[in-house]
């Protein structure tokens, strides 16, 4: 695959220095991804290394740019190259906005610019370099047995490491609502509540409830050999719900 210009073919006395820039243009769209440092949590301002090409714009699909996660995201995620401008960033391909718990601290992202995302105002699409084995989830299924629920403690999970929970899911069989309460323990029978006066997995005349950033909660950390009781404060109508903790492994 020849650059734009060989050298050694041209019969021209003189040709342009700008031939050189052309080529060195060309070098560098293919170098697939410039090396940044990242600082923020939703707002992330991706810094270039040294000697990189200079980023001035976001011209489609290249050149993309790696970088590790500074922190890990509670919120609608915007990537700043340079200070060029911040742009949205997507999730498969595109089709949905990154926020809580998709950016993992520590984890290495590949942010390509496409102009045609947020309806032409432009955005990234990021994908993860390698599979991210730093998102884990527990789901607990409250199975009322083709009855409505009733409250109380339904059962145990363990925790096997240390984990920090991001956001929680509730989803049902049918419209109704629900509200489960999580006591946790270490090593013994969970007794205290880690959430406290915090927003519990809950639904309200609702089937689903998803990606909702834990609030107030009185801790959220998760050590090795944790055991988690689902206990549920109140419910209505739901004869099957699952609850699920999304984790982010430490």
């Amino acid at each position: 695959m020849p650059l734009p210009f060989v050298f050694g073919t041209l019969t021209a006395p003189t040709e342009p220095l700008s031939a050189l820039d052309t080529n060195f243009n060309a070098v560098a769209a293919l170098a697939g991804g410039i090396p940044c440092t990242a600082t923020g949590q939703n707002t992330i301002a991706l810094a270039p290394g040294t000697n990189t090409p200079t980023i001035s714009s976001y011209p489609d699909l290249a050149p993309s740019f790696v970088f590790a996660a500074a922190q890990t995201s509670n919120g609608a995620v915007t990537i700043n190259v340079n200070g060029v401008g911040a742009r949205n960033a997507y999730k498969w391909n595109g089709a949905q906005q990154c926020g809580s718990g998709d950016i993992v601290a520590g984890a290495v992202y590949r942010a390509t610019p496409l102009q045609a995302l947020n309806a032409g105002a432009g955005g990234f699409v990021v994908d993860a370099i390698g599979f991210n084995n730093n998102i884990a989830d527990v789901e607990f299924i409250i199975d009322g047995g083709g009855v409505a629920i009733t409250t109380g403690a339904k059962g145990q999970v363990r925790i096997p490491g240390p984990a920090t929970v991001l956001s929680w899911y509730v989803i049902a069989d049918q419209v109704g609502s629900i509200a489960v309460d999580v006591l946790r323990a270490n090593n013994a029978v969970p007794s205290v509540s880690m959430i406290g006066g915090g927003n519990k997995p809950t639904l309200t005349a609702a089937q689903f409830s998803g990606r909702v950033v834990p609030a107030a909660w009185t801790s959220t950390v998760l050590a090795a050999e944790d055991w988690l009781t689902f206990s549920v404060s109140s419910v209505a109508t739901v004869t099957l719900v699952t609850v699920d903790l999304q984790l982010a492994k430490s």
